[in-house]
């Protein structure tokens, strides 16, 4: 489960990272979800759907209905697509087989549930919510980990809330 997880985040971050030419001054000085939902086409985009594997497709399709403008992408270990829906950046990873393995939702504070903004809340009053990433994996029987980033006028911190217990993740300083 901690394999795949961390997998599905290294693979996240690395995709966000590569697409966006992020550095930590950028999200230093950002404060708002915009930077995390503006991504540029990736180097692996998958142009014709006969590349893709059809029960990914299929998956695809049958789980997420009325979505248009999806791009997929083939990864070492399968597919992965991604989708802007009611103002949810999601990429959902599929295995070589068409299997789901994983998926990563990308938002801002107000689609955050309240028990989990309010454990985070509770603790870091004083930062700004700059965005949440929802990760879901096979492994993780249905409870998803949320990964929020928060700010204040001089560091940034990436708190990690999985079935109601908080950690803090990582922590940044930012530059001036």
């Amino acid at each position: 489960m901690k394999k795949n997880l961390i997998a599905l985040g290294i693979v996240s971050v690395a995709a966000l990272v590569g697409s966006n030419r992020a550095n930590a001054q950028i999200v230093s000085n950002s404060s708002s979800l915009e930077y995390q939902m503006n991504t540029t086409k990736p180097k692996n985009s998958v142009n014709e759907p006969e590349e893709i594997n059809p029960k990914a497709l299929k998956n695809f399709k049958y789980t997420h209905k009325n979505i248009t403008d999806e791009s997929w992408t083939k990864l070492e270990d399968g597919f992965s697509v991604r989708f802007i829906s009611d103002g949810i950046k999601t990429t959902i990873c599929y295995d070589k087989k068409g299997k789901w393995f994983g998926s990563i939702k990308i938002y801002g504070e107000e689609k955050l549930l309240r028990e989990v903004r309010h454990v985070v809340k509770s603790t870091y009053y004083d930062y700004n919510i700059v965005y949440i990433q929802e990760i879901e994996t096979n492994d993780s029987d249905g409870v998803p980990t949320y990964i929020v980033c928060v700010e204040d006028k001089t560091k940034i911190k990436m708190i990690r809330v999985i079935d109601g217990e908080m950690s803090e993740w990582k922590e940044f300083i930012k530059m001036k």
